[in-house]
């Protein structure tokens, strides 16, 4: 008898109290960090938003709209916009010396120095204006209150591509939070500057997050190892309460019932009614238990040597039972026998009304040149390897072995709806083997496939679905020129 592998109660509690243990840490680390990170980005996304509706309420709409024209003119006069993503070029300098002059108009320099009083007061990063142009997928710079070295100048284009816009419908913009090599971690939002009543440009305000999201890093690690730390104390507890408490009491009756019988079995042993455990729960009751086993067993033995006797011949029908069983020695499916068994409640399915179901046949090819040229072991092998293939693809229909090569499917549900895809995967996966040349002769396998669907109109049993799937079974070998000839 194959000794079965031992496990002890011990190291699977050891090991599912680690378990839960480091899964209870990592969650409350994972939790507090994206609360965290969830609290600190609203907050300074409703920020942005907030700084940019109220700049919005000081500048004076005639101001933007006149800027915005004189800035959007010359964008429309131009041949060809160049977007900052070529600044500095040759081309690009070309691009923005239209816009030259732009910067030194009164109305600009107002707008500008008005937007870096609000970045002083509200001690942002920028204050700028733009254009959006949903039509030409750009976005055109305005005025830019940041430092000079820092400013985009009027009429530098972002392509669309290069952040998030509003939507054509929606002039609002959603706050946005980026993590860019060159700025580091920033939000930005925006709110929509109207003149009398039409939409002109948008307001936005960008905010450094660095600072905020270094200390944010900086809680993380502290929450992170505190957690480690207490996770290990809870551990440690755990892991002595537990040996107290149930595998030192589970041991001490594992050790008393595995040597009970050591002597002869037909004498009265006291080994349970010797242990005293005093734990008050349900190993106490374990060992009550036992100890009133123990009784029973001291006066029944004659009757627990005549149960050995029922057993084994319970056991010796129960194999017999067993060697009619409907599984399939070699491949471990269901054999004939089951597949009747199943032809049995189609049947009774179809008088009950349901006939949406199909058959699949299958047929291994060359299965009597493999047994000859590499012996029947081999060609086992080829039908095991078939077996595996169509339980795969077909892994929720039965399967069914009817014959030494020979396989059926049940197509129900949505094996039977997407049969034609599956058949196609079937022989894909056939193809696979047949061109993969690790492969032995005997595992590079070759089968044909056919089905059909049962037809109320002309079908009026199983065994009528049962011979159509073996017809294009059998005109699926012959146009793989793979007949059988054993």
């Amino acid at each position: 008898m194959k000794k079965e592998r031992f496990v002890s109660i011990k190291i699977k509690m050891t090991i599912g109290v680690i378990l839960i243990c480091f899964l209870t840490g990592l969650l409350a680390i994972l939790s507090v960090n994206n609360i965290a990170s969830t609290i600190v980005d609203k907050e300074y996304g409703d920020k942005a938003v907030q700084i940019s509706e109220a700049v919005v309420n000081t500048v004076d709409p005639a101001d933007v709209y006149e800027l915005n024209e004189t800035v959007m003119n010359v964008f429309y006069s131009v041949d060809k916009v160049v977007p900052s993503s070529e600044w500095g070029s040759d081309e690009w300098n070309e691009y923005m010396s239209n816009y030259e002059g732009i910067d030194q108009l009164p109305v600009f320099i107002k707008l500008r120095d008005h937007f870096r009083v609000y970045q002083d007061i509200f001690n942002v990063d920028c204050i700028y204006l733009v254009n959006y142009k949903n039509e030409i997928k750009n976005a055109v710079y305005i005025v830019d209150g940041a430092p000079d070295e820092d400013a985009c100048p009027p009429g530098c284009v972002d392509a669309f591509e290069d952040g998030i816009w509003p939507e054509e419908d929606d002039p609002f913009i959603p706050a946005t939070i980026t993590n860019e090599e060159v700025y580091g971690w920033l939000v930005s939002g925006g709110y929509p500057v109207k003149y009398n009543g039409k939409l002109v440009a948008w307001l936005c305000v960008d905010i450094s997050m660095n600072d905020i999201k270094a200390k944010e890093r900086e809680y993380v690690v502290t929450i992170t190892v505190a957690m480690i730390v207490l996770t290990i104390l809870m551990l440690v507890l755990s892991l002595w309460y537990i040996r107290r408490s149930i595998i030192k009491p589970v041991a001490m009756l594992s050790d008393t019932a595995r040597n009970y019988c050591s002597e002869n079995s037909d004498v009265v042993h006291h080994a349970f009614e010797k242990l005293q455990i005093a734990s008050h729960d349900e190993i106490s009751q374990l060992l009550s238990s036992m100890k009133q086993m123990e009784t029973d067993m001291n006066t029944n033995i004659n009757t627990l040597i005549d149960t050995k006797v029922a057993l084994r011949e319970t056991e010796e029908r129960a194999s017999n039972l067993q060697a009619l069983s409907e599984k399939d020695a070699l491949t471990g499916i269901r054999n004939k026998r089951a597949y009747d068994c199943e032809v049995q409640k189609l049947e009774k399915d179809l008088a009950d009304g349901f006939n949406e179901f199909g058959l699949a046949m299958i047929d291994l090819n060359f299965l009597k040149k493999t047994n000859d040229t590499y012996g029947h072991e081999k060609g086992n092998i080829s039908i095991r390897r078939l077996c595996m293939l169509v339980c795969e693809v077909f892994e929720h229909s039965p399967v069914f072995r009817i014959g030494g090569d020979e396989f059926i499917v049940v197509l129900k549900n949505r094996d039977y709806r997407g049969v034609d895809q599956l058949i196609e995967d079937f022989n894909k996966h056939l193809d696979d083997l047949q061109n993969d040349d690790t492969l032995n002769p005997w595992e590079q396998i070759s089968a044909a496939i056919g089905y059909a669907k049962f037809d109320k109109t002309v079908d009026k049993t199983v065994e009528d679905v049962f011979k159509k799937a073996d017809r294009a079974m059998y005109d699926r070998k012959v146009s793989m020129k793979a007949e059988r000839k054993d």
